[in-house]
């Protein structure tokens, strides 16, 4: 399918899409369990073949620097989706720590990651539908995973397909929609301009699943607990619609108040045909408050947007 640099206006109620933003890589190895729980902000032991992990893994200053999804194919061998922009640049990271272990990290040169909306066409594909959020299914071509519905409660679904099985389908969508589905679940993506600024709460991880505040001792973990605990959380992920803007907002851009006030950056961003914007930013709390808009696009109008799941921190 031809890739397109804009997403459509409005996401069909059933689709399939390339998710091409990110890259899939194979953990394998005896020791592929104690090495994940030492580095992950989500609880290893909660990994099955029938449960999925969204997780990140961070700098011993809480930063995160991998944003991921675990796919269990057996006590052995973990699949992980990583954003493609930053695969290379985790797997010298992880690489540090993986030494220690009888565990490496390889490419997963047989699997490839599909996104779809609805249920009519995973139900084409698995024998029955993971019920839950983060639940899996195993199939004959591969692993059926509910993620993130959109906002509007419609189901969405990763499909990690084992083309080694049997050839993946054609997608009816472009890239660029299930871009668009991300964004608008609150699914943010980390890149060269965001990696390593945020702590996992600033993303949000904790509301879809992605953080464990028992499962102990991790890389990052005594600074992530500490603001989790004393309740100092004053910046979490938000989506914004923008509309009026000269050129493309990129990750990075300051957000503002009609005072000029720093409010936040944007984490992730993508123009609509109806020429929209569809934006996720780290703000402050404030800002639910707040006339925002773009530090260098001051004429520009954003309004904040429902997500795929609720943030308590956010509630007025």
């Amino acid at each position: 399918m031809t890739q397109t640099t804009t997403a459509p206006a409005t996401l069909p109620d059933a689709m399939t899409a390339s998710a091409d933003a990110h890259r899939l890589m194979l953990l394998e190895g005896p020791d592929v369990d104690r090495f994940l729980q030492g580095q992950v902000t989500c609880n290893i032991e909660e990994l099955t073949r029938e449960h999925s992990l969204p997780g990140a893994a961070c700098t011993p200053k809480g930063r995160t620097y991998a944003l991921f999804r675990l796919v269990r194919l057996s006590p052995e061998r973990v699949l992980v989706r990583f954003p493609e922009t930053l695969s290379d640049r985790i797997s010298q990271q992880l690489s540090k720590y993986l030494a220690f272990f009888q565990a490496e990290l390889k490419a997963a040169e047989d699997w490839q990651l599909l996104g779809l909306i609805g249920e009519e066409h995973p139900a084409t594909l698995a024998p029955s539908l993971p019920a839950e959020l983060n639940d899996a299914t195993i199939t004959d071509n591969g692993v059926l995973v509910r993620t993130v519905p959109l906002p509007d409660g419609r189901p969405r679904f990763e499909f990690w397909w084992n083309t080694a099985a049997k050839e993946a389908p054609e997608p009816d969508q472009p890239g660029t929609a299930w871009e668009l589905s991300e964004i608008m679940s609150g699914l943010t993506l980390l890149n060269e301009t965001t990696t390593e600024q945020y702590i996992p709460l600033n993303l949000n991880l904790q509301s879809y699943g992605g953080v464990s505040f028992t499962k102990g001792c991790y890389t990052g973990q005594e600074i992530i607990a500490r603001m989790h605990h004393l309740g100092q959380l004053k910046k979490s992920l938000f989506r914004l619609e923008a509309r009026f803007t000269d050129t493309l907002p990129a990750p990075g851009d300051r957000l503002v108040d009609g005072d000029g006030n720093a409010l936040g950056e944007i984490t992730d961003s993508i123009a609509t045909d109806d020429g929209t914007v569809q934006l996720l930013g780290v703000l402050k709390h404030a800002a639910m408050e707040a006339t925002i808009t773009l530090a260098d696009q001051p004429g520009a109008q954003l309004e904040l947007q429902p997500l795929g799941y609720d943030v308590p921190e956010q509630q007025p």
